[in-house]
């Protein structure tokens, strides 16, 4: 991840983002500096709590549209890609990749997508600098691992084993099989999710993917041989 964190002067000499009090326009600085490569923030409820700003500075930030509330938590810096141009070498994409595939990009800033289910197209020109793998599945992994705990870091572990190449459909069917072995145990004494896929508990299940089932073909039947020949050879019914 680059080490550096840019603001440009577009948006932060804007009269608009002047207009904000000094304590709110200090924490959304401290938030930038806390994103990873793609503008996603996993504690910056925390970030306020120790730069001492209120929650009126924390919530005007979102009022005024610097600042996105993703479902689960994830907070998105809406105006990360004006203010930073990360180079290729030291891009690293973000791990929340379900949550990045929800936005897109409207004049360089981040909007969510209104329908949550639509590749976000304008971003993969601009963010994805190269071909990484995306998380498909992680819901098909959730339902399948009988403790249903930790869902959010679960969900990062999960999408930095994909970034790493591993499987989804083997973690899928890693969790199927786990949860089958400990169908008689009460989840509460399981691993949560996200430390069975940290600890690559995984791989103790490790199974092969069900496939598809392909129509039987009947067997061939071998026809008995014609036998030309037989020893015997007819001529005018008498045999020679």
């Amino acid at each position: 991840m680059a080490e550096k964190r840019m603001f440009s002067r577009e948006l932060v000499e804007s009269d608009q983002f002047l207009e904000l009090p000094l304590s709110a326009q200090g924490l959304y600085m401290h938030i930038c500096m806390e994103a990873d490569d793609d503008g996603f923030v996993n504690n910056a409820n925390r970030i306020r709590k120790v730069v001492e700003a209120s929650k009126e500075d924390y919530q005007i930030l979102f009022d005024r549209g610097y600042l996105l509330q993703m479902a689960n938590g994830l907070v998105v810096v809406a105006h990360w890609k004006i203010c930073n141009s990360i180079r290729k070498d030291r891009y690293k994409p973000t791990v929340y990749q379900s949550e990045w595939s929800k936005l897109r990009l409207l004049d360089n800033v981040y909007v969510l997508d209104e329908k949550g289910d639509a590749p976000a197209q304008g971003i993969t020109a601009v963010s994805m600098q190269q071909d990484t793998p995306t998380v498909k599945r992680f819901e098909d992994f959730w339902k399948a691992y009988p403790r249903k705990e930790h869902k959010a870091m679960a969900e990062q572990e999960y999408a930095m084993l994909i970034l790493q190449g591993i499987s989804e459909d083997m973690l899928v069917a890693s969790a199927k099989a786990y949860a089958n072995e400990k169908s008689d145990q009460d989840p509460r004494y399981l691993n949560c999710p996200d430390t069975w896929l940290k600890k690559s508990i995984y791989t103790d299940y490790e199974v092969e993917p069900e496939k598809e089932k392909t129509e039987e073909q009947p067997e061939a039947v071998e026809e008995p041989a014609m036998d030309l020949w037989n020893g015997e050879d007819e001529t005018d019914g008498e045999v020679i």
